[in-house]
C-alpha cells in the first residue's frame, strides 16, 4: 500500500513478455532441423549452441562471482581430450564419457581454484592465464597422451541409448539438450539461495564473510559448476569433430567468450545467450576471414567496455521501460472562483 492508501500495481503485461520470447526461441530451436535441413546451416547452428553453453557457463564465474577467469578453454579442452582418449583407447560410450569428464573437470577446477582464489581477483586472472598456458603446452608436447601436433584422431561416432547418432540433425538435438541444460542450471542458480549467496560474495566479500558465508567456498562452487558444464560441451565437440587437437585449448576461445559475456552483459542470462548467438552466426553469414574476425571482435569489445559496460542487457532494460512507460498524469484543471478556498 502507498501513503495514499492505494495499492501499487505493476504495469499491465510486465513480466509476461520475456517467458513468451524464451518459449518462441525454444520452439524455433526445436523445429530448426525440420524447416532448414541444409548441412551448412545445421553445422553453424551446432557451433552456435556450443558457444551458448560455453558462454553461459563462463558467465557463472565472470558474472556471478565477478572473477575474470582466463582458463575456460582448459575445461573445454579437458572434456574433448577425455572423450577422445576414453573412446578411442578404451571403447567408452558417449554417455559414460560425458559423466566422467564432467566430474573430473570439477577436480581440475578445484586444483586450479584452491590456490588461485587465495589471491586477489586481479592476480586470480593472471594465475588462471598461467594454468591455461601450462595446459596448452601439455596438450602440444605430451605426445604419448594427446598425440601432440598430430592430434587424437579416430573418435568413433556418437552413440546414445544403443544407437549411433551420425546425422547432423541428431547431433544438433544432442547439443541443444546440453545448451538447454546449461541455461536451465544458470537460471536455477540465479533464482536460488546459492545465487543470492554468490551475489553477496561478489558485491561485498567482507560483509558476506561476516554473515557466515565463505567467499572461497562459494567461488569454488561456481568455478567447479562452470568447469563441469564446459567439459560436457568439450565431450560433444570431440564426437562432433571426430578429432581433438591442441587448438582446442587456444586462447582465442577465451577472447570469444569474453566478448560474448561483456557484450551480452555480465550476469544477464538473456544478454549472454543473445550475444553468443549473434557473434557465432553473424561471422558465418558474413563470411569474415579469421584474421579480420578477431580484429573486429577486439574493437567491439573495447567499445562496449568503454561506452556500454552493461552490454545488451541495458538495451533490453531500455526496451522494457519504453514498452511499459506509464501514461502521463492527467492535467489539473485551473482553479475557478468556486473551487478556491476562502
Amino acid at each position: 500500500m502507498t501513503a495514499s492508501g492505494t495499492a501499487r500495481t505493476a504495469p499491465p503485461g510486465r513480466g509476461r513478455v520475456e517467458p513468451v520470447v524464451w518459449s518462441l526461441g525454444a520452439l524455433l530451436a526445436v523445429v530448426l532441423p525440420l524447416v532448414l535441413p541444409v548441412p551448412y546451416y545445421l553445422s553453424t547452428a551446432i557451433t552456435a549452441l556450443m558457444f551458448v553453453a560455453l558462454a553461459v557457463s563462463f558467465d557463472l564465474v565472470v558474472g556471478r562471482i565477478g572473477a575474470l577467469s582466463l582458463c575456460q578453454p582448459v575445461f573445454f579442452g579437458f572434456g574433448s581430450y577425455a572423450a577422445a582418449i576414453l573412446s578411442t583407447r578404451y571403447g567408452w560410450s558417449f554417455g559414460a564419457t560425458l559423466v566422467v569428464a564432467a566430474l573430473a573437470a570439477v577436480g581440475v577446477a578445484l586444483a586450479i581454484g584452491v590456490p588461485s582464489f587465495r589471491l586477489s581477483l586481479h592476480a586470480f586472472a593472471i594465475a588462471t592465464l598461467g594454468f591455461a598456458t601450462i595446459a596448452a603446452l601439455l596438450a602440444r608436447n605430451w605426445v604419448g597422451l594427446t598425440g601432440g601436433p598430430l592430434c587424437t584422431t579416430g573418435v568413433p561416432a556418437m552413440t546414445l541409448f544403443g544407437g549411433e547418432l551420425t546425422s547432423l540433425a541428431a547431433q544438433y538435438y544432442v547439443v541443444l539438450g546440453l545448451a538447454a541444460l546449461t541455461v536451465g542450471v544458470a537460471f536455477g542458480v540465479s533464482r536460488s539461495r546459492l545465487g543470492l549467496a554468490l551475489t553477496a560474495v561478489r558485491d561485498d566479500p567482507v560483509l558476506a564473510a561476516a554473515r557466515g558465508l565463505s567467499p572461497t567456498a562459494f567461488r569454488l562452487t561456481a568455478f567447479g559448476l562452470s568447469a563441469a558444464l564446459s567439459a560436457t560441451v568439450g565431450v560433444f565437440n570431440a564426437y562432433f569433430q571426430s578429432v581433438v587437437c591442441p587448438e582446442n585449448l587456444d586462447p582465442s576461445y577465451t577472447t570469444a567468450l569474453l566478448i560474448m559475456v561483456f557484450i551480452g552483459g555480465r550476469g544477464s542470462l538473456r544478454g549472454v545467450v543473445s550475444a553468443a548467438l549473434l557473434f557465432t552466426v553473424l561471422p558465418q553469414v558474413l563470411h569474415l576471414a579469421e584474421e579480420w574476425r578477431m580484429v573486429i571482435y577486439g574493437l567491439i569489445l573495447l567499445g562496449v567496455v568503454i561506452a556500454v559496460p552493461d552490454g545488451l542487457e541495458r538495451a533490453f532494460r531500455a526496451a522494457g521501460r519504453v514498452r511499459h512507460r506509464p501514461p502521463p498524469p492527467a492535467a489539473t484543471p485551473p482553479a475557478t472562483p468556486e473551487t478556491v478556498p476562502r
